[in-house]
């Protein structure tokens, strides 16, 4: 029975069998530290070898990196379908930052990876981080003002979720009511200063 069932998963498409090892890496880093995670206890929940998701990840680093890359990836589809280009440009932040909210509850664990060392440095996280930055920065006008504004947005609202996390996740309204309230002040601000950011309109119409 062991024969076969070892028979079975080498028919696994290489794909799925990455898939299948990250998402219990996702399971086993829930409630813990990151830097407390091994290999064999990842192995051991995906039902593989140490060896093999060695030979999947490299390290460590490998492995976080792709359960954050996995739970961004998620993210990103929730949040498409959160808001479209029609609504109040105001609306839409708090839309953004409450489904920001309610994604880092459901996925505490993944979500918590932004704090660790190993996902911070890794090649595959910079690269997405610095695209989300690109694709933020070019909506804006794509200009060195714009970058900088899109990196502090995002780093913001990064840390303030993982700040309300760690603080047990309470009052989500409230939450997203004082960590939008202060980005959109700061949004509007900056659309004064030229960048494309079509909220001067919907400030003037607020004051």
């Amino acid at each position: 029975m062991a024969s076969a069932s070892r028979r079975t998963r080498t028919r696994l498409d290489p794909e799925v069998r990455r898939e299948q090892i990250v998402a219990a890496a996702e399971r086993v880093f829930a409630g813990r530290d990151p830097n407390e995670v091994t290999f064999e206890q990842v192995a051991e929940a995906a039902g593989v070898s140490r060896a093999l998701v060695y030979n999947y990840f490299g390290d460590r680093g490998g492995l976080v990196a792709a359960v954050y890359l996995r739970s961004s990836q998620r993210l990103d589809e929730a949040l498409e379908r959160v808001t479209t280009p029609a609504d109040d440009p105001a609306d839409r932040v708090r839309a953004v930052v409450d489904r920001y909210l309610q994604f880092a509850t459901d996925n505490a664990a993944a979500w918590r990876l932004l704090g660790s060392a190993e996902a911070a440095v890794h090649p595959v996280v910079q690269r997405l981080r610095r695209d989300r930055y690109r694709q933020m920065a070019s909506e804006w006008g794509g200009t060195a003002e714009a970058w900088m504004l899109a990196r502090g947005v995002l780093g913001f609202l990064e840390a303030a979720t993982l700040e309300w996390l760690e603080r047990g996740a309470r009052d989500r309204a409230r939450a997203t009511e004082a960590i939008s309230s202060l980005l959109w002040s700061g949004l509007a601000g900056a659309g004064r200063l030229g960048l494309a950011l079509d909220v001067d309109r919907d400030a003037s119409a607020a004051g």
